[in-house]
C-alpha cells in the first residue's frame, strides 16, 4: 500500500535575505599571465595585499608590469616605492605603461617608505602601489591592508626573503628564474588552494 506523494514545499522567502550558492568573487586585476590568473582566481585581488618574494628585484617588476600597464591605460595612477633600481622609462613605456601616471618614490628611510605607501594606498587615486622592503611584521602588513581596502587599491609588497607567516595578505608568491622564464609558486591565495606552480615568460629586465 502506498501513501500520498509528499508535497515539496518551496524554500521560504525571508525579507532582506537572498539565496545563493556562495559568495561573489572579489574583484581582481588581470596579471597579464593566463596561467597565473587561473591560479589566483582571476588575477591580483583589489583592496588587498599581495606579497611577492623574489631574490632578484628585476623578477618582481617583470611580474607587475602588465598590470601596471592596464591600470595606467585605464586612467589610474600607480606608484613604485623604494625600488632597488632607477625605473627605466623607455622599457616601461614599451610595455604599455603610461609614464605620466607612474610615480617613482625615493624615500629617505624605511619609516618614510612605509608612510608614503600607506598614504598612496589610502588616497583613492592609485590603482596599485608597489613597495620594495624587507619582510614586515604582521601588524604593519595589516595596517597596509586597511589602507589598500580604504583606497580600493592593490598593495604589492616586494620582499627579497621569505615573509613572516601571516593570514593578512590575500596572495603570497615565490618567484624564481628558470630556463623558461619566471617560475611562480603560489604559496597562498585567499579562496583557492596554494601550492600551484606557474611558468610565465620573462617580459621585463630591470
Amino acid at each position: 500500500m502506498t501513501g500520498p506523494v509528499p508535497r515539496v514545499r518551496a524554500w521560504p522567502q525571508i525579507p532582506g535575505v537572498t539565496r545563493g550558492l556562495g559568495r561573489d568573487r572579489p574583484p581582481t586585476e588581470p596579471t597579464g599571465y593566463e596561467g597565473l590568473n587561473r591560479a589566483l582566481n582571476g588575477g591580483w585581488p583589489i583592496s588587498a595585499v599581495s606579497q611577492i618574494i623574489a631574490s632578484s628585484s628585476g623578477l618582481g617588476i617583470s611580474l607587475l608590469t602588465p598590470a601596471l600597464a592596464r591600470m595606467t591605460a585605464a586612467g589610474r595612477h600607480v606608484a613604485l616605492v623604494a625600488p632597488p633600481f632607477v625605473p627605466y622609462a623607455p622599457a616601461l613605456r614599451d610595455e604599455g605603461v603610461v609614464l605620466t601616471r607612474l610615480a617613482w618614490i625615493d624615500p629617505k628611510d624605511r619609516i618614510d617608505a612605509l608612510w608614503s605607501t600607506e598614504q598612496l594606498l589610502r588616497s583613492g587615486l592609485f590603482g596599485g602601489v608597489a613597495l620594495w622592503i624587507p619582510a614586515l611584521a604582521a601588524p604593519i602588513v595589516r595596517r597596509l591592508q586597511v589602507a589598500a581596502d580604504t583606497g580600493k587599491a592593490i598593495a604589492f609588497l616586494m620582499h627579497g626573503e621569505a615573509a613572516e607567516a601571516d593570514s593578512t595578505p590575500a596572495v603570497r608568491l615565490d618567484v624564481q628564474p628558470s630556463h623558461e622564464g619566471l617560475r611562480i609558486t603560489v604559496e597562498r591565495c585567499r579562496g583557492a588552494r596554494g601550492g600551484d606552480t606557474v611558468v610565465a615568460p620573462f617580459r621585463f629586465a630591470a
